[in-house]
């Protein structure tokens, strides 16, 4: 067993902290970014806590070796994930979610090997009716798990002994959980509905020409929808209007650019992503990320000189 406890201020940097999770975030809501995520993986499966203080749209690619469940740490939850029962994640080449500020999710991953009867309607979005007090028992036992080795994290880390008491209690809430193959799997329509289809089609008509991003009515003339339906569609499924959220993810191009890319000007960085008003660009960077385009380039190039920059 492993054990692997991280702490990000850095949105890029917080989205490649999960070995083997292939993922792209994108801030959402203002403020300092700042994440934090406790990795326990043993021969078989696999529980991490990701909690995060601001609302972020998540493009992921799993593992696919594996299944991979969702249960938030508390309810009642109004985004994606209920907290009343165990989200199973479909199997597909890309998922995207958009997640509330202040999230704390518990995701388990088994081996595809175990449990074969989750293998329907595998492309899908399904939830795992569990039993109230059973489902509760178990969060609050992975919870307290991950408590304790946050905790720990400041006293130099938990003892090596406990790793097998840590393995023994993963694996008994596995099997609570799992163990009955006669529990339903219901499939959840909310990833396939028509709004989530116009903001996804949307976030990806506005990337194939980031320079030169379409307009709102451009947007609903190519998908055929009024302005209204698109306005909905957005508020309802990101909480935010199209134009907030087209810029942010705009924004948070530009961001990864210049981290990726230190050496060249933000005026460059930022006309890549169709900003070419530096005074308005620089407005709307500060007030996303409450720090000045200027800084991120300086962090970057700091991490570059003392050779720790990573590629994103």
């Amino acid at each position: 067993m492993t054990i692997a406890l991280h702490h990000c201020e850095d949105i890029t940097e917080h989205a490649r902290r999960l070995d083997g999770w292939q993922q792209e975030y994108d801030q959402l809501e203002e403020g300092h970014f700042s994440g934090d995520i406790v990795d326990i993986a043993g021969r078989e499966m696999r529980l991490f806590r990701e909690s995060v203080n601001l609302g972020l749209s998540q493009s992921i690619h799993f593992p696919e070796t594996q299944w991979h469940l969702v249960l938030p740490t508390h309810g009642p939850s109004d985004g994606l994930f209920p907290a009343d029962a165990l989200t199973v994640l479909p199997r597909c080449e890309q998922f995207w979610s958009v997640a509330p500020g202040r999230y704390d999710l518990l995701v388990l991953s088994i081996d595809r090997h175990r449990y074969g009867w989750l293998e329907r309607d595998e492309r899908r979005l399904r939830t795992l009716a569990v039993p109230a007090p059973l489902l509760a028992s178990v969060r609050q036992q992975w919870r307290g798990m991950t408590d304790y080795l946050l905790a720990a994290q400041a006293q130099g880390g938990p003892p090596s002994r406990l790793q097998a008491v840590l393995s023994r209690q993963l694996e008994e809430g596995v099997a609570l959980l799992l163990d009955d193959c006669s529990r339903s799997l219901r499939l959840d329509p909310a990833c396939y509905r028509t709004r989530r289809y116009i903001v996804d089609r949307c976030q990806a008509l506005t990337r194939e020409r980031p320079d030169d991003p379409p307009s709102l009515m451009a947007l609903c003339r190519r998908l055929k929808i009024s302005r209204r339906t698109l306005q909905y569609s957005f508020q309802a499924e990101t909480g935010q209007s199209p134009v907030h959220y087209l810029r942010a993810l705009r924004l948070n191009a530009v961001r990864r650019s210049l981290l990726r890319e230190p050496s060249q000007r933000i005026a460059d960085a930022a006309a890549q992503q169709g900003f070419f008003h530096q005074s308005y660009f620089g407005r709307e960077y500060r007030r996303l990320f409450r720090e000045a385009p200027s800084t991120t380039l300086n962090r970057a190039l700091g991490q570059e000189s003392r050779g720790g920059r990573h590629a994103p």
